[in-house]
């Protein structure tokens, strides 16, 4: 006959299960954002997650007075069979900046230099409800720039994983350049607060410059990110 557990063996387990996560952080998995939709990567490509790995969720929530609960959920798909190539993410972003009161029109921009050669699939540029264009441009390794995404009205409710119709080719040596445009005055209806001056923050009221690009590599270390630029 089995004999039940002991209230100590209960607690050791729930205590196994509820340990802290590591800090030490790994790959990006991904990000959902208002406007977005499930991201479905290309056939013969997926992420890879180690076996072991802890997944770690960091949700921004907004307080409005009520006390109340949230159950967050996480769907992934897994490969049917191995992949011929292994999908990265890569964050670029610039928290160093400071958007002043009553200021229409503020630029912000962010670089990283690529370590080798990369296809390049996807772009997903955010920012809060302050931002209000997007551009994104390549260099190459002997000074050439092009404009790869322009989004002209940028719009907090519809953010979008840009897949480019055709995967870009980027040689060792290019650079990533991330440029968005900022309205913190009275004339942006969005802005909740045409008075303050904003710093980088999670939340809603403060603001961010920050893209994930997707690319397919050889090696997850394969990018540094430049200190961002104003």
């Amino acid at each position: 006959m089995n004999k039940s557990p002991t209230p100590e063996q209960i607690k050791a387990k729930r205590d196994l299960n509820d340990r802290p996560a590591p800090r030490a952080l790994g790959g990006w998995l991904g990000g959902f954002a208002p406007g977005q939709g499930v991201r479905v990567y290309q056939p013969g490509t997926a992420l890879r997650v180690p076996a072991g790995s802890v997944l770690i969720i960091s949700m921004h929530y907004t307080a409005n007075g009520k006390e109340t609960t949230d159950r967050t959920s996480v769907g992934l798909v897994f490969a049917k069979e191995p992949p011929r190539r292994e999908v990265v993410v890569v964050p670029l972003q610039n928290e160093n900046f400071t958007l002043k009161a009553g200021v229409a029109d503020t630029r912000v921009d962010a670089e990283m230099t690529l370590q080798q050669d990369v296809t390049l699939w996807s772009a997903l540029p955010h920012t809060h409800v302050r931002g209000k264009r997007w551009e994104i441009a390549t260099v190459s390794p002997d000074g050439e720039a092009k404009t790869i995404l322009g989004v002209p009205k940028y719009d907090f409710n519809w953010q979008t994983d840009y897949v480019f119709r055709e995967p870009l080719r980027l040689a060792k040596g290019t650079k990533l350049r991330t440029s968005a445009w900022y309205d913190n005055s009275a004339a942006n209806k969005s802005n909740p607060d045409p008075t303050s001056d904003v710093t980088w923050g999670d939340q809603t009221w403060e603001e961010m410059q920050f893209t994930a690009f997707t690319f397919t590599v050889n090696d997850t270390q394969t990018t540094t990110s430049d200190k961002g630029k104003q």
